[in-house]
């Protein structure tokens, strides 16, 4: 099954653990102009000048912004600034964090094991994807990695683990010392860890040999390294970083996208409270509160979903009815049963493909929703914009099990479905190919 070992990482160097926020980023696809602006201003080795180099005016093609990567990567690497660890090692990355479970602060700790990962073909069944990639994204992350010929940033992955064998193995692999840390703008606080003992290796490497990987983040990335490990055929490449967390580990935390439904062009006269309960039953629960919400998110209170009418400022707890089931069999679109009774797989195919008669596509999906993880913030933005929203659909976070059995059944996720929190940030440590 996963085939994993400890590597030679590189690293900054630092004169005191906590300098190490001066030089790690969010993942390239979190960070925008104006963010990377921000991050060449923090430091001038600051990673965000590898995983998303900014375009020159000079520049011929794209390419040339990785190229540059590459060099100031090679350059740093000369200068001391990164510097190579002696002897094979696994790096534990343990995060800490508080996140509002409906109205209540709740504390969080996630620890993962970053170790290097045989790359192998979805079909064979080892490593799994939860959701589907974009051709765009894949074809800039493969010119920096034939540039840069290094894993600059984590893939996040995620193990099955019943009996916890491999949450205690990378638990007890977390040596006393913390090489660095840092607390982002969320409030997480981000330590790396240095583990060089060849015993925590052979456990974990034990543990894991009959286990899966389902990736969490970061399908891009390792779609194209194995795509370059295939195309130079050379042994070095054919690992790929990866950040494994057990699905055991309490802080394993999936955060739930709740629907913002807009008035498309077309759609301004549907009654959406009134057409819904065609295909749910639907409970009136008054006037529209936030405790209504958080009472849900809390434990549901027997309904499915929640449905927030802003043309009344009122709230409806919804639950699938017959004539529900049946319209999602008439219309599974080749789908497992399982996938279609997805709460997000019933917005998108209820409401707006059957009640708004839109079509599923990605770009419509996007243009008539907005998907907000904080409830509070789309509670609000709900009952301040009667005019141009119908409502907002409140949901329940996914339940990792459920993730777990749709992929295994060779499904993946349907958009914006799971939002694993919190991210794992690029520049702890990098795994150079070029000289492995």
């Amino acid at each position: 099954m996963a085939h994993i070992k400890p590597f030679e990482g590189l690293c900054y160097r630092l004169e005191k653990p906590e300098d190490l926020g001066n030089y790690v980023s969010p993942p390239y696809d979190m960070i925008d102009a104006s963010m990377v602006d921000e991050l060449y201003r923090k430091d001038p080795f600051n990673v965000a000048r590898i995983i998303q180099n900014k375009p020159q005016a000079t520049d011929k093609s794209n390419k040339d912004r990785h190229l540059r990567a590459a060099d100031f990567f090679r350059a740093w690497i000369r200068e001391g600034r990164i510097e190579r660890d002696a002897g094979p090692s696994i790096y534990l990355y343990r995060q800490q964090f508080t996140l509002m479970q409906a109205d209540r602060p709740v504390s969080y700790t996630r620890t993962g094991a970053i170790v290097a990962v045989k790359l192998v073909d979805y079909e064979e069944g080892v490593v799994f994807p939860h959701e589907y990639t974009l051709t765009g994204p894949k074809a800039d992350r493969y010119e920096l990695l034939q540039a840069v010929k290094s894993h600059t940033e984590l893939i996040f992955g995620i193990v099955p683990d019943t009996d916890r064998a491999v949450f205690s193995a990378i638990s007890s692999a977390v040596p006393a010392q913390c090489r660095g840390f840092f607390i982002d703008g969320n409030g997480v606080r981000h330590s790396l860890f240095r583990n060089n003992d060849p015993s925590a290796a052979a456990l974990l490497t034990r543990v894991l040999n009959d286990r899966t990987i389902l990736i969490a983040d970061g399908h891009h990335r390792y779609e194209t390294a194995l795509r370059f490990a295939k195309e130079t055929n050379n042994p070095a490449y054919g690992y790929i970083m990866m950040n494994l967390v057990s699905m055991a580990d309490p802080g394993l935390v999936i955060r739930a996208f709740h629907r913002v439904l807009k008035k498309y062009p077309g759609t301004e006269g549907v009654n959406v409270a009134l057409k819904l309960a065609a295909y749910f039953q639907c409970a009136d629960l008054g006037p529209a509160s936030i405790d209504k919400v958080n009472d849900f998110l809390i434990d549901g209170g027997g309904h499915e979903m929640l449905f927030l009418d802003a043309r009344r400022g009122r709230m409806m707890g919804l639950s699938l009815n017959e004539q529900g089931e049946r319209f999602l069999a008439d219309n599974a679109r080749g789908m497992s049963a399982a996938w279609n009774h997805l709460d997000v797989s019933k917005i998108n195919s209820i409401v707006v493909n059957g009640l708004l008669g839109l079509p599923l596509d990605g770009t419509t999906l996007h243009d008539v929703m907005d998907y907000v993880n904080d409830a509070p913030a789309a509670y609000n933005h709900t009952m301040s914009d009667a005019n141009s929203l119908h409502g907002a659909f409140f949901i329940r976070p996914m339940d990792i099990n459920a993730v777990t059995a749709i992929v295994s059944g060779k499904e993946r996720m349907p958009q914006k479905s799971t939002n694993f929190f919190p991210k794992c940030f690029s520049g702890l440590v990098f795994n150079d190919m070029e000289n492995a």
